[in-house]
């Protein structure tokens, strides 16, 4: 397979009062062609902050990022052609002053692109009737609207997709419709999708793989079914235990112990330390060196025990 996306020793960071601020912090990945790569972790982990990196919105302090084997780039040329963007919101994301069919084109008239049917071509794809062309995003419902942003970020055939919980603001019928409809649209156009999310069970239905992130980092990451299964870094198993299941409804998660770092100080040693329970002498002091299991990389100086054969 070859790589859509690369990263490697990606930095973002930001000056504030006190400090500065690491969003991404040494953050290195690969996506292949075809491949949905989802990453996961609380809000403010720096999820969104490297989904902007990529596409050239936050400059790199340090590190590299590549589209196709080309350097994403401060002036954006050429980006959106290799890469789109399905937002969490689409009703923010749309233009309410545009009709839907001019939404659609705008990345083809931005990119010298004629239309040549090439709106009702995509309209079909993502399940939208051609007379949507002439309404405004109001009159769409929610799911209809996010079928037009999707529609918008393939307008030009990029090879990489970003998504940012795109189906946090919709109900769960629709969400499944929309899921649906991305996996659908990766078959039949062999594109790649970065997922970003923090429901993990719409991560479990569309992810091949999972990249778990903690304070910038990311913590574990390997094939999506056996980071689920038999989670190593003591962050990823508290984070599935926080995802309510049928088998826990009623069950309030146990409370991880400590308290988040602030994130304006150098850390020293394993950045989960305060908030681990499975913590060594060791974690105070050292980072912890990348371990591997069957194809799965974790961050962990005393990582969960691996079942039993």
């Amino acid at each position: 397979m070859s790589a859509v996306l690369e990263i490697r020793d990606a930095e973002v960071s930001f000056n504030v009062p006190g400090g500065r601020i690491r969003a991404v912090d040494g953050v290195s990945l690969t996506l292949n062609e075809g491949e949905t790569l989802a990453v996961v972790g609380e809000s403010g982990c720096g999820k969104t902050t490297l989904a902007k990196a990529i596409l050239g919105l936050e400059p790199l302090s340090a590190g590299a990022i590549e589209v196709q084997g080309l350097s994403v780039t401060p002036d954006l040329r050429g980006l959106a052609k290799r890469v789109g963007i399905v937002w969490q919101d689409p009703y923010a994301s749309l233009d309410p002053r545009w009709r839907i069919g001019r939404s659609i084109a705008e990345p083809l008239i931005v990119n010298g692109q004629r239309l040549d049917g090439r709106v009702d071509e995509v309209m079909r794809q993502v399940g939208l009737d051609l007379t949507m062309k002439e309404r405004f995003p109001h009159q769409l419902s929610g799911g209809q609207r996010q079928r037009v942003a999707v529609a918008r970020a393939l307008a030009l055939g990029p090879p990489l997709v970003l998504c940012d919980e795109p189906t946090a603001a919709l109900d769960l019928s629709i969400r499944a419709q929309i899921l649906n409809l991305l996996k659908d649209l990766q078959s039949k156009l062999s594109c790649s999708y970065l997922y970003i999310s923090h429901d993990l069970t719409t991560v479990r239905f569309i992810a091949d793989r999972v990249a778990v992130m903690y304070l910038g980092r990311f913590v574990e990451v390997g094939e999506t079914e056996k980071v689920f299964a038999e989670p190593r870094h003591p962050y990823t198993r508290a984070l599935l235990e926080s995802s309510p299941t049928l088998e826990t409804i009623g069950r309030l998660p146990a409370v991880l112990p400590g308290e988040i770092p602030d994130p304006r100080e150098v850390a020293v040693g394993c950045p989960f330390k305060t908030r681990c329970p499975n913590k060594l002498e060791i974690c105070e002091t050292v980072f912890p060196d990348p371990s591997e299991d069957g194809g799965r990389v974790f961050y962990c100086h005393n990582p969960v025990s691996a079942p039993s054969p």
